[in-house]
């Protein structure tokens, strides 16, 4: 009796002491939750590896605030090699601009459509969207133009019908490996925004060329075929304006600078101005503000094809106030 008495004894000490640790360990994720959420910063910039729990803060926050003016883009707006505060975004906001930018170094018009259907089923309808509509992100030999970015993915995916998801080879279902980061993410925000934490916290810089570049440097960025409805990026650029045009959300689309000095015999051709008049004419027809500033700025504004230097992004930030503020 004794030594079954004692056994008893070890196994509810053993479960009492598993409870108390569950109960530290839960007490703990919620602190941590309340904190960040709390806490932790509406960033310049998404990060490159953005989470889809920071990208849903960013939604709330515009919903919450709707006189806001959304920037989308590439990494031409993120600001490549430059700090966030160097950014055109973030100057604007340093003039009164009430903006917040989620352009992301892999953007373009798949996930500008994407983002498109978040705002429509939450609601959100900003004062205006900015979108940069960058000539090489529709060339179909880019395999990263027609890819959601996993966080976008992660919230859009329900979103989407099925002949976008045939268009951007999307699986159907979740792995288990998925289902469980997705339980982790939704008990824990340290967890879920793991990746934008870290990169906060150290970032890593970008690398820029060790050499003088030239054109052969950029063989095959800009795609010279006529683009048509059944080019992908075409197709998607046309969705999410129906569905800002819909929503009631006007829409001002730049024609990214290119540095046409460097490029000239990529860019310089009939081939290239027909594409940009196609862009424009179908931006156009779903009443988007267009400003053409593809040919606008001189070769030293430009880090490269089309990266802006600082001095670049404060005049691509002057030409943008004149439309928004």
């Amino acid at each position: 009796m004794l030594a079954t008495a004692s056994a008893s004894e070890r196994r509810n000490n053993l479960i009492g002491a598993v409870a108390v640790v569950l109960t530290v360990l839960i007490a703990v994720v919620i602190v941590q939750n309340i904190l960040l959420r709390q806490y932790f910063p509406h960033l310049k910039r998404v990060t490159t590896d953005f989470s889809p729990a920071y990208l849903q803060r960013e939604l709330d926050a515009i919903a919450a605030n709707p006189r806001q003016v959304v920037f989308l883009g590439d990494s031409v707006l993120w600001g490549y090699a430059l700090d966030a505060d160097q950014t055109a975004v973030s100057l604007l906001d340093a003039r009164g601009c009430a903006c917040r930018n989620l352009a992301f170094k892999a953007g373009g018009p798949v996930n500008e459509y994407a983002l498109a259907l978040l705002f429509a089923a939450r609601h959100i309808r900003p004062q205006a969207v900015v979108i940069e509509i960058n000539q090489r992100t529709f060339n179909p030999g880019d395999a990263m133009n027609a890819q959601l970015h996993p966080a976008i993915a992660d919230l859009a995916g329900p979103l989407l019908s099925p002949e976008d998801r045939a268009l951007l080879s999307l699986p159907d279902g979740e792995t288990l490996g998925q289902r469980a980061d997705r339980t982790l993410n939704a008990f824990s925000a340290l967890y879920a925004m793991r990746a934008d934490i870290r990169e906060t916290l150290v970032a890593t810089p970008d690398e820029l060329p060790g050499k003088a570049l030239t054109a052969a440097d950029f063989e095959g960025t800009y795609d010279l075929e006529a683009l048509n409805e059944r080019n992908v990026p075409v197709r998607f650029l046309a969705k999410a304006l129906s569905v800002f045009r819909a929503e009631g959300v006007p829409v001002v689309a730049f024609m990214t600078p290119v540095n046409h000095a460097l490029l000239h015999e990529y860019v310089d051709t009939p081939e290239y101005r027909a594409n940009d008049a196609y862009l424009r004419g179908l931006l156009e027809r779903n009443d988007a503000r267009v400003v053409d500033l593809d040919a606008a700025f001189p070769a030293s504004d430009f880090l490269d094809n089309d990266h802006l230097t600082h001095q670049g992004q404060h005049r691509l930030a002057s030409v943008l106030a004149k439309e928004i503020l």
